[in-house]
């Protein structure tokens, strides 16, 4: 003979909704999670701004190299010289940039006539004026570098 066990209903008040206990382990793990989940975050946004920055600079150095190329045009400057060093600044996406050329002699190019131009770029601040601009053209950390050959 087969009997059939009938339980008794339990309290419902103990089974319902989580413990003091575990809402607090539960919190505790979301707390120690959300700082690290953050910082994680801001270095991706920061990372994504220093390749933003950089890619920026290294137009301007593109813009300076293809400037000084069309200088050396001596049908239409017939009078240029390409200078040992020179600096300036420009704006561009709103900040303010500097850039610094170089000159030198192309020691590893083994023909004459033929120059090493190297150029700097680094930001110097907020083109609208919110950060006070560097004032001298020696103090910017370089963000850019890029190195051009020419024909004297």
């Amino acid at each position: 003979m087969i009997k059939i066990h009938k339980s008794k209903p339990q309290s419902n008040a103990f089974n319902r909704g989580f413990t003091l206990v575990e809402v607090m382990v539960a919190l505790m793990i979301v707390a120690m999670a959300l700082p690290a989940l953050v910082i994680l975050v801001m270095s991706q946004v920061d990372g994504a701004a220093h390749i933003r920055n950089k890619t920026y600079g290294m137009w301007i150095a593109e813009n300076e190299l293809t400037r000084l190329t069309l200088l050396q045009n001596k049908e239409l400057f017939p009078n240029y010289k390409l200078a040992e060093k020179d600096a300036g600044k420009t704006e561009m996406m709103g900040l303010q940039w500097q850039w610094q050329v170089a000159t030198s002699p192309a020691e590893e190019i083994p023909v004459q006539g033929i120059v090493k131009i190297d150029i700097d770029v680094g930001i110097v601040g907020v083109a609208d004026g919110n950060i006070k601009p560097a004032q001298g053209l020696d103090k910017v950390d370089p963000l850019a570098h890029l190195t051009g050959y020419m024909s004297e």
